[in-house]
């Protein structure tokens, strides 16, 4: 099973419709139970990444997580995918952790994230991406 964090979002709605359409178990992570367009075979379940406590329902039985960065308490969200047994974290992240400008808002959160996905113990796996052209229509 995979947990896609920002299922609703332009990425993990994406990521949630090829898992489901190639036949992967995936659940997708939602900050509320009703509202998300999720194709029918997936299951959606409530958490919010501010509050890791709350991820231990959405985490039962899940292999691995695409994560989004810049919560709050990013290392324990990552606490509680090592005590679900999770097996890999894919985080998302942005080509100005790159920079290493801890002044930058931006670049600090996602080196902040970067670090705690290093930290976690859990096998990772960092996507730096430098632009979507989803972006554009903004």
């Amino acid at each position: 099973m995979i947990l896609v964090t920002g299922s609703t979002g332009h990425i993990g709605r994406e990521l949630v419709g090829q898992c489901a359409e190639a036949g992967r178990p995936v659940r997708a992570l939602v900050r509320k139970a009703s509202g998300s367009a999720l194709p029918e075979s997936v299951a959606a379940v409530v958490g919010d990444l501010d509050r890791p406590e709350s991820l231990r329902p959405a985490l039962t039985g899940v292999r691995g997580v695409f994560l989004l960065p810049g919560y709050a308490d990013m290392p324990g969200v990552l606490a509680e995918s090592e005590r679900a047994g999770v097996e890999h974290v894919v985080l998302l992240s942005s080509i100005a952790a790159a920079d290493g400008v801890l002044e930058n808002a931006i670049s600090r959160m996602m080196i902040e994230s970067e670090r705690a996905v290093r930290e976690s113990g859990v096998p990772w796996t960092i996507l730096r991406p430098s632009g979507f052209m989803s972006n554009t229509f903004e």
